[in-house]
């Protein structure tokens, strides 16, 4: 089996956000990979039904305190009983079926295009078949519930979910994943702008899944998810705090409180940051012949290239130069 871990380095001194930490393994013993996902899992029981074909799987697990992304696929059927405690987990199928509490009243069937919920604090089962990939988004339950306590300007309650999400949430929920997937599943990605998209897919979580109840009611502060996809959608625009502010239907002083609160930098700051990390993205796949530095730049928004420099060095370590020249 081959079984790769990298630890989430500690906080640093001045408190900044522990990194993610990255855990994948793969193999062909079946009682390794019973074992790798009874602790992965938090399950009392799993078992595994090997089919005629040679046996395989692999596992790939990355996140924070707050959120980690799960994938896994193997060549067996699959039963497990499990408990999420003190978590909530977002699941869904790929190539294949899965089903919740099969053969009971909670039944719940998963197929292509459909997602479920786990609740915390009880007991549930789920199987799958043989080449069936299952992905799963575990959040936190803690940090959930407050940001839907946020969201209601109220104190936290037991969360409850829809069994029956609306289809558009659930297709703008899919589609964030999609878009986020390649910085979340990198255990690099700064932990800052980690933060900025667990809480925009954690909100679009909210959005699809909890059901209201009767004392309901969306807060001011589901502005920061608004601010946030406002910055990613229009980051090569014009901007000021303002405009942010806008989009997200707070007052300017408002949304800053809202960022402190949520413990994001300001929102001028994630703009920088989000535009830092694009410039990156396109220098990395540019031609060094026919681009310029200064060019790119521009293109994202920075006007003033010796400061850019300066901000582009200390986020990533080295000068945006550099990197057009050995990474284009």
């Amino acid at each position: 089996m081959s079984d790769r871990t990298d630890a989430a380095p500690a906080a640093d001194c001045v408190g900044r956000p522990r990194a993610a930490a990255r855990r994948e393994a793969a193999g062909d013993d079946l009682a390794q990979a019973t074992s790798f996902y009874e602790r992965m899992h938090n399950a009392h029981r799993v078992v595994l039904t090997p089919t005629d074909a040679a046996f395989s799987y692999r596992v790939r697990s990355v996140g924070d305190e707050h959120m980690t992304i799960r994938s896994s696929a193997l060549s067996a059927d699959r039963w497990g009983r499990i408990e999420p405690e003190g978590h909530f987990l977002l699941t869904w199928a790929q190539d294949g079926a899965a089903a919740i509490d099969a053969g009971t009243d909670e039944e719940q069937l998963l197929l292509p295009g459909t997602a479920a919920m786990y609740p915390t604090g009880r007991a549930l089962t789920i199987e799958a078949s043989a080449g069936t990939v299952l992905h799963a988004v575990d959040f936190r339950a803690a940090f959930l519930e407050d940001l839907d306590a946020e969201r209601r300007a109220a104190a936290p309650r037991r969360l409850r979910f829809t069994r029956k999400p609306d289809p558009t949430k659930l297709l703008a929920l899919r589609r964030r994943l999609a878009t986020a997937a390649p910085e979340l599943l990198r255990p690099d990605t700064d932990p800052g702008r980690r933060a900025m998209l667990t809480r925009a897919v954690a909100q679009l979580v909210l959005d699809a899944f909890v059901d209201p109840g009767d004392d309901a009611g969306l807060g001011p502060s589901d502005a920061v998810g608004r601010a946030l996809q406002y910055i990613d959608d229009h980051a090569a625009e014009p901007m000021t705090t303002a405009d942010i502010a806008a989009a997200a239907r707070m007052s300017s002083r408002g949304l800053q409180q809202a960022f402190v609160r949520a413990d994001l930098p300001s929102p001028m700051t994630a703009l920088r940051e989000t535009r830092l990390r694009l410039v990156r993205d396109a220098l990395r796949h540019a031609d060094p012949a026919t681009t310029t530095v200064g060019a790119v730049a521009v293109a994202w928004g920075f006007g003033h290239l010796g400061r850019f420099a300066g901000y582009y060095e200390q986020a990533f370590g080295e000068l945006p130069s550099v990197t057009l020249r050995e990474r284009g």
